[in-house]
């Protein structure tokens, strides 16, 4: 691999080289969990819809840090305190005056680690060749092996919205579940109607939000709560009789 950095032409012997055009909020958890997503303009990307505490809108779940919205390790710890001294104030364990004066003190820590963020996400944007590329045979879908051309074909069907598209193409639908190809099939399809990504929508999630082998499903445990949340039914309980020992069934 051969570059050139501060003015002179360097090689690094490398078998494989990888690239990536920024990182943008894993919003697996909080869609599968019901929270509401919105669209971030200027990073390119949907992230949950939350307050400045990290409340979602799904009662009792709140989210910090880069998977509520991308400003570099130090915002994300301090939005963390954030979250975890809000959600103690919502269960009344914390003294009012006492958790407001630590609230005004993080949240003067947050607003200095987000200077300069805005200049950062605009000079750094990814190009629109890298979120929606033009050659027809790049891969988007690297599960199903669904090519960007293919994905164009599919979309002049007339599919409303990617959720749709998955039946036309399957792209979103192999082991990684969307959580590699969401934002580019996004992106194509805004392209391609000429509309603003949040008009498009992303992929609807559900548990499991990665992969999960099948003995790793069967091993938990089949405890009351879950079997209700699972059947919809009380398990009945077993009968003493059966229980005791000596007993015939």
């Amino acid at each position: 691999m051969a570059f050139r950095a501060g003015g002179r032409e360097q090689t690094i012997a490398a078998d494989c080289v990888l690239l990536h055009q920024g990182v943008i909020p894993n919003i697996n958890l909080a869609s599968a969990a019901g929270c509401a997503i919105e669209w971030n303009g200027r990073q390119r990307a949907f992230q949950p819809q939350t307050d400045r505490d990290g409340r979602t809108t799904a009662q009792g779940i709140f989210v910090a840090g880069d998977g509520a919205f991308i400003g570099g390790a130090q915002h994300a710890a301090v939005s963390g305190r954030i979250a975890a001294l809000a959600a103690l104030s919502d269960l009344g364990v914390t003294i009012p005056t006492q958790a407001d004066e630590k609230a005004r003190q993080l949240e003067t820590e947050r607003r200095t680690y987000l200077r300069g963020r805005d200049f950062l996400d605009v000079l750094y944007r990814p190009a629109q060749q890298f979120r929606a590329p033009q050659d027809g045979a790049t891969i988007v879908c690297r599960c199903e092996e669904v090519s960007a051309g293919a994905l164009r074909q599919a979309i002049a069907l007339g599919p409303p919205g990617p959720n749709q598209l998955k039946t036309f193409t399957r792209c979103g639908m192999g082991p990684c579940q969307g959580r590699l190809c969401a934002s580019t099939v996004t992106e194509i399809m805004a392209a391609e109607r000429s509309v603003s990504p949040s008009e498009i929508g992303t992929y609807r999630l559900r548990a499991p939000v990665k992969p999960l082998r099948l003995g790793e499903l069967a091993a938990l445990p089949q405890t009351r709560d879950a079997v209700i949340a699972v059947t919809g039914r009380v398990p009945e309980e077993p009968s003493t009789l059966q229980t005791e020992k000596g007993n015939a069934p």
